[in-house]
């Protein structure tokens, strides 16, 4: 009766043990599948229905369709993460994972990447494109990644144009006095003053208010933004100067790419250049839907401004980037 008695307990032991053993297998895989590291991909202050919104969600999207469940990418708009200013910050300190904004705010740590906006520097689209996606982007990349950010790709803005509410402007005299918001980068501030107008630095979520307020009387910025953020309703006067084109820089923090797998990181890699054509091309489509809008809007289009007069004034400030950062990029970008 004894050994009945053991041979029992040692059985229900041995079952115990098998049973907490396949037990803790179940939760290990639960717990696996809980531990997917969350990412925070952030579109700055750009709003979710614009040519950005559309990129950054397929972008999310194919992150977390093809990291097989170790990844949990999330996007956020409009500043819900704060301004663009901010978005830099939170990437090199770590509490913003992945962003995307104008490469003008990233200026502060890397003063080269103002080259892709000297005023008038590419004849269109296409060729800037060719331009930001060739040698000279590996150059920023090195430089950004010494500041705690990992460069991923460039995605765009587009050829931007200028709009006011003072009045129709054809030539540069017609800018003087005109208070604008610009781009916050030097060369972007000083080739406005050298055209008259007098520029001030205000984050593009504030914008609309400011110029409906009158803190600014006009902004420059691609067709479809100004159509996709109503400024129509408080700018009367285009005129399609195509002086810049401005990429948009997509980047993660070096803090959150150091704590991903090779794998994990190439997924983001490969998710942000499926994500640039994708908003390249909505960013086309957009722009050139946007002109018959404004027009039906009741804004007056200047279409044929005197370009080769802006262009000689903005000249100089070519030697204002070169002074200060060489001519290397500048002669890469021009091949």
């Amino acid at each position: 009766m004894k050994k009945i008695l053991i041979a029992l307990l040692a059985a229900s032991c041995i079952a115990a043990v098998g049973c907490s053993g396949k037990g803790s297998g179940q939760s290990g895989e639960q717990a696996s599948a809980k531990e997917a590291v969350k990412l925070s991909a952030f579109a700055g202050s750009l709003p979710k229905n614009t040519p950005t919104g559309t990129g950054m969600e397929f972008f999310v999207k194919e992150i977390n369709e093809k990291s097989s469940g170790s990844l949990n990418a999330q996007a956020y708009y409009d500043t819900e993460l704060g301004d663009a200013t901010s978005l830099i910050q939170g990437l090199q300190q770590g509490t913003i994972d992945i962003g995307v904004c104008g490469d003008a705010y990233y200026s502060g740590l890397v003063p080269d990447i103002q080259a892709y906006e000297l005023p008038f520097l590419f004849t269109g689209v296409e060729e800037a494109r060719a331009a930001v996606d060739g040698p000279s982007k590996d150059i920023i990349f090195k430089k950004l990644e010494a500041k705690g950010i990992i460069g991923l790709c460039f995605w765009e803005n587009g050829m931007r144009e200028l709009s006011n509410n003072v009045r129709p402007v054809k030539t540069p005299d017609d800018l003087k006095g005109i208070k604008m918001r610009t781009l916050p980068a030097p060369v972007q501030v000083a080739a406005w003053k050298a055209l008259g107008a007098l520029p001030a630095s205000i984050d593009a979520a504030e914008l609309y208010s400011a110029l409906q307020v009158g803190t600014v009387s006009a902004q420059e910025n691609p067709l479809a933004e100004i159509e996709f953020r109503k400024f129509y309703e408080v700018q009367k006067y285009i005129t399609l100067t195509n002086h810049v084109y401005t990429p948009f820089l997509m980047s993660m923090s070096k803090m959150t790419a150091d704590k991903l797998s090779p794998e994990q990181v190439k997924v983001v890699r490969d998710a942000a250049a499926a994500g640039q054509r994708v908003q390249r091309e909505a960013a086309s489509k957009a722009n050139d839907a946007a002109k018959q809008i404004l027009l039906d809007k009741g804004v007056t289009i200047e279409e044929k401004p005197e370009i080769e007069k802006f262009k000689a004034l903005t000249a100089p400030v070519y030697k204002i980037f070169t002074d200060a950062n060489g001519d290397e990029l500048l002669k890469m970008l021009k091949k």
